[in-house]
């Protein structure tokens, strides 16, 4: 009988690029945000931050820039999801049959390059990263691989942020307190 192992194959094993305890939030794009809070509270139980509306530049993975208006909500709840408003055009769009959106992951500001790069050779192509010339950092990527799942990455800069809004503080002094601008 031949042997089984839980192993793909024969060579050592790779140190994984993700880690389980980095995960921070299920992304969901919808089409009404308010509705989807009030839906998701009604049915689920769960609690929301004020909802966070800003300006985001995009850059596409071909390069174009995209500039929108975006407006989303993190539950204060866990397992925490993301509630972003469909924006057509953009990485923020869903066709209302792929479920999820995106996976969010903490990475250290020091490995958040290495990491994308990593995810890149898995077969996780960028699809979409701030704008990170302009910006100076990379704050926030997303991969894309494994017949649509999204992976985004996030730069642990904007946890202390992120912290205060899910703890209450307004959005629009959070933003201001935010990494970048």
């Amino acid at each position: 009988m031949p042997q089984t192992t839980d192993r793909h194959d024969d060579g050592p094993a790779a140190a994984p690029v993700l880690s389980p305890q980095d995960l921070f939030h299920t992304g969901l794009v919808v089409e009404d945000l308010d509705l989807a809070m009030k839906t998701l509270g009604e049915l689920a139980g769960y609690r929301w931050t004020t909802v966070m509306e800003l300006e985001v530049t995009a850059r596409a993975a071909d390069g174009v820039l995209q500039h929108a208006s975006q407006r989303f909500a993190l539950s204060l709840d866990e397992p925490r999801l993301e509630l972003v408003e469909a924006i057509p055009g953009t990485v923020w769009v869903s066709d209302g049959s792929n479920g999820a959106h995106h996976v969010g992951y903490w990475a250290e500001d020091e490995r958040i390059v290495e990491m994308s790069a990593a995810l890149d050779a898995l077969g996780f192509g960028v699809e979409a990263s701030n704008d990170f010339e302009a910006d100076g950092k990379l704050m926030w990527v997303y991969h894309r691989g494994l017949g649509g799942i999204r992976i985004e990455l996030l730069n642990k800069l904007m946890k202390p942020s992120m912290d205060a809004w899910i703890a209450g503080a307004d959005p629009a002094a959070v933003q201001q307190d935010a990494p970048i601008g």
